[in-house]
């Protein structure tokens, strides 16, 4: 018998190429901490299992705790599997963003959600349920009522919050070997050629994004040692990767600790390559050149718009400009630059979003990820939409470009998005492989065409 088995609901689609598709960093912790603890654990990531697979793994693992992972665009899973496994646990726990910002609507299908950082607070929930404890006297859980001391009725406890973990060097490194390491060097190699895992060396983001949901880090920046991130990274090395993804909301929020971290990776001699995230605010030429020497190989930016109002209106401190800079500091340091761009935004024309495709399409970027605007619980955008929602799962659609509906009533038909998607991607590709000629020659005809097309769709 198991004392906790967690698991990562995500079913991957068969035509999934995504280029950020990582083992569960956050149950990796758990996993880690509760063993550091004493406790035996399981974790089922069902990313390249099937359903039917994923809960027979759990069945057999015979687990007295069953915890389940859940954000925006898996609470349809997470609800089906917790249905599938009610009656093979003795106790049924939620944790994760969407749990965290709605922990009453888990509780109609779990005994316990926990709210915020899971590590401490699920070893907490776990040693009183097998010592028969009190629920109530762990932090950071909401539960019913009957779980807890002397509550009558059919109410809900909400235990006094957990403050963050501010020592993050404390916490051990993610149990690496209840990862699929397999599957996942397999899907990078077949699809990218190389292969690749995920680190994270900070938790929590300082800015208010208005379309950003951080639910269990918050704004609390807190960040790693060097000599911690750098232990992991030969780790990662040890175990077969070749390449890694810094999944920090913002890697380069520090440029002397991201100088630090470059070059204890070079006087140690690792071999890996990596990407990370970055605002474009505070990257420099300098630093791109120590990230390029420590084997950076590219850099996703969050430009969002090519418009400084709708930047304005998404929150993101940042204007058109520092996004051009910080992508030529990138690619005159040779390295590959990506961009992050949404299509659409509450506040949006026809001549923003032509403009943010004008702007996106002429920058030297590598990669361009253009998407909807996505209403997640607890952000600025979703209350600006949240009485205009259309459904509130996160479904695939039937378009190979873009994997993803329009969630709620925007000024803009979905039709007229995505073929401003469409629109931008090609714009983007004939710049990228042809140059100034060929656009100029294919491009631009092209542009003014759709242009025309775009503003005459609704």
């Amino acid at each position: 018998m198991t004392d906790v088995v967690l698991i990562y609901p995500y079913f991957r689609p068969p035509r999934d190429r995504s280029p950020f598709r990582f083992p569960p960093l956050g149950l990796g912790y758990i996993s880690s901490y509760l063993r550091n603890h004493g406790l035996s654990v399981g974790l089922v990531d069902c990313t390249f299992e099937s359903e039917d697979s994923a809960v027979q793994t759990v069945r057999d693992l015979k687990p007295s705790i069953i915890g389940l992972y859940s954000m925006f665009s898996m609470s349809a899973p997470t609800f089906r599997l917790a249905g599938l496994l009610r009656e093979n646990c003795d106790l049924l726990v939620a944790g994760g963003p969407l749990p965290t910002i709605f922990p009453e609507d888990y509780l109609r299908a779990f005994d316990v959600v926990c709210v915020g950082e899971g590590e401490a607070t699920m070893l907490e929930l776990a040693e009183a349920h097998l010592r028969q404890g009190k629920f109530s006297n762990v932090k950071g859980i909401c539960i019913r009522a009957s779980l807890g001391s002397n509550t009558a009725g059919g109410s809900i406890i909400r235990t006094p919050a957990r403050p963050p973990i501010r020592d993050l060097d404390s916490i051990p490194f993610p149990a690496r070997d209840l990862f699929d390491n397999d599957g996942y060097r397999e899907y990078f190699r077949k699809h990218f050629g190389r292969e690749e895992t995920s680190i994270i060396t900070t938790r929590g983001c300082p800015f208010e994004c208005d379309f950003c949901s951080r639910p269990i880090f918050s704004n609390q920046f807190r960040a790693r040692s060097v000599k911690n991130v750098v232990d992991e990274l030969e780790q990662i090395a040890e175990l077969g990767y070749d390449s890694v993804w810094f999944s920090d909301d913002c890697f380069t929020l520090i440029p002397s600790r991201v100088l630090q971290i470059c070059r204890d990776i070079v006087n140690r001699g690792l071999e890996l390559k990596w990407e990370c995230l970055s605002r474009v605010d505070g990257f420099s030429l300098e630093m791109a050149k120590e990230m390029k020497e420590a084997g950076c190989e590219r850099v996703f930016f969050g430009i969002e718009s090519g418009d400084d109002g709708i930047l304005r209106e998404m929150n993101k401190r940042i204007d058109v400009n520092q996004a051009r800079e910080a992508v030529e500091a990138a690619v005159k340091a040779k390295l590959k630059a990506a961009g992050f761009f949404i299509v659409g935004y509450p506040g949006e024309t026809n001549s923003t979003i032509l403009r943010t495709i004008r702007f996106a399409t002429k920058l030297p970027l590598d990669y361009v990820s253009f998407s909807l605007p996505y209403p997640i619980p607890g952000t600025g955008l979703y209350d600006k939409v949240k009485d205009r929602l259309r459904e509130q799962d996160w479904c695939h659609s039937s378009w190979r470009l873009i994997d993803h509906t329009l969630l709620y009533d925007s000024e803009f038909s979905e039709f007229k998005l995505k073929f401003a998607i469409a629109k931008a991607a090609v714009q983007h590709r004939v710049w990228k492989h042809g140059g100034k000629w060929a656009y100029t020659l294919f491009g631009t005809p092209f542009e003014a065409l759709t242009d025309l097309a775009f503003k005459r769709l609704r």
